[in-house]
């Protein structure tokens, strides 16, 4: 397995003595949404959370000891949906399929894997999690990947909720299909050091292996923020962009499809840790 010190993969191993992923009874405390103007802070910054347990399903394994299926049915649940996926010890390539089939719910979802498939269909609609304050809303479907060489693809068919992804490293795939209308995803690229001691670290705006962005309904917006480390000599300069998505970065085939690209040295509040 190969162990590189962006990937913070030093403090996760420590966490994967349990092997398989099983759903375990109890619940992590402190799990919440965050992203871009959330005002809900993520659990604990270094701590990683307890892998292979969550209340959003419990998971089919196989055929393959990495491969997982989970489905999830229910709508407007009193309390976040959440899992945290974890591939065995030593063990690449698996692929998990995650269904979400419920709307109104809050989703946070923690994935940890090495040249894996990850793909998440969300089916429903109008996800919302709650502020701080218990009025108005987060983004709805929040997900955290730590990994090397995975490939991750999101199917939205709902409408009108706020996703959050922040993936730590530069070799993960990430590609985001909006087939309904009024759904922001937005996709934070961010380096690490182990433990999240230093974040951002090593990130820069042409390091990442690959996105992509496929809208086909009204008003969507797919949004790609990369966090330039602190300890690169000579990041390039922030930038911002507002408009069409083109192929090879995707595709906006909607009326009011918006790219939304940014480069920045400022860390987005709550993205140095999991959820």
């Amino acid at each position: 397995m190969k162990v590189i010190g962006w990937l913070g993969v030093a403090l996760v191993l420590t966490t994967l003595v349990a092997g398989i992923v099983v759903a375990v009874p109890g619940i992590v405390t402190g799990a919440s949404s965050f992203g871009r103007g959330s005002t809900v802070s993520a659990a604990s910054s270094g701590d990683p959370p307890a892998w292979g347990s969550g209340n959003l399903c419990t998971p089919v394994v196989g055929p393959g000891p990495a491969d997982f299926t989970c489905v999830n049915g229910l709508s407007s649940s009193p309390v976040p949906l959440w899992y945290n996926f974890s591939a065995p010890m030593g063990i690449q390539g698996g692929t998990v399929l995650v269904t979400i089939k419920g709307s109104e719910d809050c989703i946070n979802l923690n994935f940890h894997s090495f040249y894996s498939t990850i793909v998440i269909q969300l089916l429903g609609s109008s996800y919302s999690c709650p502020t701080s304050g218990g009025q108005g809303s987060d983004p709805g479907v929040n997900v955290v990947i730590n990994s090397e060489g995975d490939y991750v693809s999101f199917e939205q068919y709902g409408s009108n909720y706020l996703t959050n992804v922040t993936t730590y490293g530069t070799t993960t795939i990430v590609r985001d299909y909006q087939y309904a209308s009024f759904t922001d995803t937005t996709i934070t690229y961010i380096g690490t050091t182990p433990g999240f001691a230093t974040c951002p670290s090593g990130i820069t705006t042409g390091r990442v292996a690959q996105f992509y962005g496929y809208m086909t309904g009204l008003d969507d917006t797919f949004g790609t923020t990369f966090v330039n480390g602190i300890n690169v000599a000579h990041p390039p300069p922030n930038f911002s962009h507002t408009g069409p998505i083109y192929p090879p970065d995707g595709r906006g085939l909607g009326t009011g499809d918006t790219w939304v690209d940014i480069g920045t040295t400022t860390t987005p509040a709550g993205v140095c840790s999991y959820l």
